[in-house]
C-alpha cells in the first residue's frame, strides 16, 4: 500500500493512509456528465520493505524529504510520490499556521497559484473536444487589444505567445488595481517578438481566456472548472479564491519572506484572485494527487485527444532550457509550452510539469506520461528546499545523479 509520514515538533510517525487513499477510487457521475471508471486502487504492498523492494529510490527519497521538512524555513509541507499512477509515498510535515500545533495532512488546502494554469488549459483542451471553444479563434479586440499586426489566438494565448514582455502588468495587479483594468493597459505594451513568435510567461494577458471562455459556452469559467474538472473528477477540497480557502476545515498560512528570521503566518488575501484562471485555485495533497491521475489515465481521465493538446509543445522556451541546463547540470536538456502545462526533456524522458508561487505558499507537480510516475507537492512558506525535491526525486528514481541537491541549497 500507500505510506505516509507526518512530523510535528520534531517528532516523525510513520502511519498508513487506507482512509485517504480510499477516497481516490469515489468518483460520482454527474447530471449531463457521462460517468467514469473507478480509478486503479492504490499500490498494495503490505508493508514498507516490501514497497522499498519494488521501489528501491522511496527509501533514500523519504530521507530527502524529512531533511527538506527538518529546514528551520520550512513550515508545513506536503509531497507524494506517484508510480504506475498509484501513491506510493505521501509525506506531511509542520503546522498549518506556525505554532498552532495544527497538523499539515493530506486534506489540508493550500493556495496553488500559477499551477492554476494547468486546470485552465485542461479545461480548455475539454470545451474544444465537446465543440464549444476554437482554439484557433482569435481573441476580440474588446477583450485583449495587442500592438501586434493581428489578434493573439486562444492557443496563443493559453501557451504564452503573445510577444508581450514577461509578467507583463503584473505590478499593476500587485498595487491593486483589477485584471480589467491591467488588460486594457496591455494595448500600449511594445512588443518584444512578433505573435506566435516566442515564449514569454504572462498573468494578466493569459486572463484574456476567461471571458472568451464565458462567451463561447454562456457559463461563468468558474462554474466550468468546478463542473467538468472539480466535480467531475472528484477533488475534495478544491476550491477558488480566497474566501473558499478560508471555509475549508484545514486551510495553510502563508508564511512570507525569504529571510525571514520568525515564522509569523500571514493574509492569504493575494491580488491575484482577481485572474481566477491564472492563479486562484486551492488545493490540498489529494487533489493534487488526484490531478496527476486525472492526467496520466485515460481510462479514468482525460481523453487521448486531450492530453495530446495539452502536450503539444506549441513554443520552445528557450530562455528557461537554458537556465534550467545550468541549474540541473544538463540533465533538463529542453524546455517548451503546451496548452498551460510546461514539458521538459529530462535525459530521454519527457515530463509534464508546472509550478506556483505566490507569497509564503509553493506548489509543484511533474509526471512522466510514459511511466505513470508523478511527484506532486504543496507548502506554506518561501524556502528554496521544497523547490528541490522534483529532481532530487528524478535523480534518485533514474540514476541520472546522487540526488543531493538539497546539499547545495544556501538559505539566509
Amino acid at each position: 500500500m500507500g505510506f505516509g509520514w507526518s512530523r510535528l515538533g520534531g517528532q516523525n510517525v510513520c502511519r498508513a493512509l487506507w482512509a485517504v487513499l480510499g477516497l481516490f477510487a469515489l468518483i460520482p457521475s454527474m447530471g449531463g456528465v457521462s460517468a467514469h471508471a473507478q480509478p486503479r486502487p492504490p499500490v498494495t504492498d503490505p508493508d514498507r520493505d516490501a514497497l522499498y523492494a519494488r521501489y528501491p529510490y522511496l527509501e533514500t527519497a523519504m530521507a530527502r524529504f524529512q531533511q527538506a521538512a527538518e529546514s528551520d524555513k520550512v513550515v508545513g509541507m506536503a509531497v507524494a510520490v506517484l508510480e504506475e499512477g498509484r501513491p506510493v509515498l505521501i509525506f506531511t510535515s509542520g503546522e498549518t499556521a506556525a505554532g498552532t500545533g495544527e497538523p499539515i495532512t493530506p486534506s489540508t488546502v493550500f493556495r496553488a497559484a500559477s499551477l492554476t494554469k494547468t486546470f485552465t488549459g485542461t479545461l480548455a483542451a475539454m470545451l474544444e473536444e465537446e465543440g464549444r471553444l476554437d482554439l484557433g479563434q482569435a481573441v476580440p479586440a474588446s477583450v485583449l487589444t495587442l500592438k501586434g499586426s493581428r489578434q493573439p489566438s486562444v492557443l496563443e494565448i493559453l501557451s504564452h505567445q503573445t510577444g508581450l514582455p514577461p509578467n507583463a502588468y503584473d505590478n499593476l495587479i500587485e498595487a491593486g488595481r483589477t485584471g480589467l483594468h491591467a488588460r486594457e493597459r496591455l494595448a500600449e505594451v511594445d512588443l518584444m517578438c512578433s505573435l506566435g513568435g516566442c515564449y514569454t510567461y504572462q498573468n494578466v494577458a493569459f486572463s484574456a481566456v476567461e471571458p472568451v471562455i464565458e462567451a463561447a459556452t454562456g457559463e461563468r469559467y468558474q462554474d466550468l472548472i468546478e463542473s467538468h474538472i472539480f466535480a467531475r473528477y472528484n477533488l475534495p477540497n478544491a476550491s477558488i479564491g480566497v474566501e473558499s480557502l478560508k471555509r475549508a476545515p484545514s486551510w495553510a498560512r502563508p508564511h512570507s519572506g525569504w529571510r525571514r528570521l520568525h515564522d509569523r503566518p500571514g493574509n492569504p488575501d493575494s491580488p491575484y484572485d482577481d485572474l481566477p484562471s491564472a492563479a486562484g485555485i486551492n488545493l490540498s495533497l489529494m487533489d493534487l494527487i488526484k490531478w496527476a491521475q486525472v492526467q496520466l489515465d485515460e481510462e479514468t481521465g482525460l481523453s487521448e485527444a486531450v492530453r495530446t493538446r495539452l502536450r503539444t509543445p506549441y513554443i520552445d522556451s528557450l530562455r528557461e532550457t537554458r537556465r534550467f541546463s545550468r541549474r540541473y547540470q544538463g540533465r533538463v536538456s529542453d524546455t517548451a509550452y503546451g496548452l498551460g502545462w510546461r514539458i521538459y526533456q529530462w535525459g530521454d524522458r519527457e515530463l509534464i510539469a508546472h509550478s506556483g508561487s505566490l507569497s509564503g505558499y509553493g506548489a509543484q507537480i511533474v509526471f512522466e506520461p510514459a511511466s505513470g510516475f508523478a511527484f506532486v507537492g504543496l507548502w506554506n512558506s518561501d524556502t528554496r528546499y521544497p523547490w528541490a525535491l522534483w529532481p532530487t526525486v528524478m535523480d534518485l528514481r533514474t540514476g541520472d545523479g546522487p540526488g543531493d541537491w538539497l546539499d547545495q541549497i544556501e538559505e539566509d
